[in-house]
C-alpha cells in the first residue's frame, strides 16, 4: 500500500494507544533539528527513470568539488538529501547552479519547516538567462528587470564596471518556475498604433534536456502528453533555447568578455 494511503486510514480512524503513539516535539530537539537542517540541501532529480544514488554521487564529487565531503542520501523517489560539512560549500552550490545529472535537472531547495519531504517545493530553480535582439533604448538595468519579470523572480541584473547593460544581450539570474512552459520570446508593445511589437529571444544557460514539444523540463518530447508525431522541426522548442555561458564563449575564443563583439 502507498505509504500516504496508509497514513489517510490510520488517521481516519480512532487508534488504540498499542496500535499508535504520539510524540512531543520539544523545543530543546527543535533547536537540535535546526542545525541539522542548517547544513542540508534537498533536492529532486527531474529524471523519468529511476536515479542510482551510486552515480549522482560520483558524478557529483567530480562536478561540485567541494572542500569538504557532502554525504548523499535517499530520502524518496528520485529526492536526495545533500549533508554538507561547510557553509561555503553549501552557498557556493545554491549560487552556482543549475545543476544536472544524467542530463536531467537536479532542482536544490533548502529544506522549509521541520523538513517534511513531503512538503518540499521543487518547483522553482534559479537560472542565468540572456535576452537577445533588446533595442539600445532598452538596455537599462530597471528595464531588465522590467523584462526579466515576465521569466520569473528576478534575482540579479548583471552590469559592467560602470552599472550599465549596454552589450550583445542583458543577462539576469531569474528563479524560474519550471512546472510551466519556458518562455522563449518576449514581445515589446510600443505606444504608436502603427509600430509593430519588437520580439526578443529568450535563451537559458546550462538548460538541461527539456520537452521540445510542451517547452517544459522534466521529460522528453517523446515521452510528452502532447506529442503527437511531429517531426522535430514541427516542434514548437528546439536547442537553440539554450545559451552558451560566458565562460564557454571566452573558452572557445568568441570575445574577450561579454561586452565586446564576436
Amino acid at each position: 500500500m502507498d505509504p500516504e494511503e496508509l497514513i489517510k486510514r490510520c488517521r481516519a480512524i480512532r487508534l488504540s494507544d498499542e496500535e499508535g503513539g504520539r510524540v512531543s516535539f520539544k523545543n530543546r530537539m527543535k533547536i537540535n533539528g535546526e542545525k541539522i537542517l542548517a547544513g542540508c540541501l534537498v533536492g529532486k532529480v527531474l529524471h523519468t527513470r529511476e536515479v542510482s544514488i551510486e552515480g549522482l554521487k560520483m558524478a557529483m564529487q567530480r562536478v561540485w568539488r567541494t572542500s569538504r565531503e557532502v554525504k548523499i542520501e535517499k530520502l524518496g523517489e528520485n529526492v536526495f538529501m545533500f549533508k554538507f560539512g561547510s557553509e561555503v560549500d553549501k552557498r557556493s552550490i545554491m549560487v552556482g547552479g543549475p545543476w544536472h545529472f544524467d542530463r536531467a535537472l537536479i532542482g536544490l531547495t533548502e529544506p522549509t519547516g521541520i523538513g517534511d519531504i513531503k512538503k518540499q517545493d521543487f518547483s522553482h530553480v534559479s537560472f542565468w538567462v540572456q535576452i537577445h535582439d533588446v533595442p539600445i533604448m532598452c538596455m537599462s538595468k530597471d528595464m531588465a528587470a522590467e523584462l526579466g519579470k515576465v521569466i520569473g523572480k528576478v534575482e540579479e541584473v548583471e552590469t559592467d564596471a560602470a552599472g550599465e547593460c549596454f552589450g550583445q544581450f542583458l543577462r539576469l539570474r531569474i528563479s524560474v518556475d519550471i512546472t510551466k512552459p519556458l518562455k522563449k520570446i518576449i514581445e515589446l508593445e510600443q505606444e504608436e498604433e502603427d509600430a509593430d511589437d519588437i520580439p526578443m529571444r529568450v535563451m537559458y544557460e546550462r538548460l538541461p534536456d527539456f520537452c521540445f514539444c510542451c517547452g517544459r523540463i522534466g521529460h522528453q518530447y517523446r515521452e510528452c502528453f502532447y506529442y503527437k508525431s511531429q517531426s522535430k522541426d514541427e516542434l514548437a522548442y528546439g536547442p537553440w533555447l539554450k545559451a552558451n555561458t560566458v565562460a564557454e564563449k571566452l573558452k572557445q575564443g568568441r570575445g574577450r568578455d561579454r561586452w565586446t563583439a564576436e
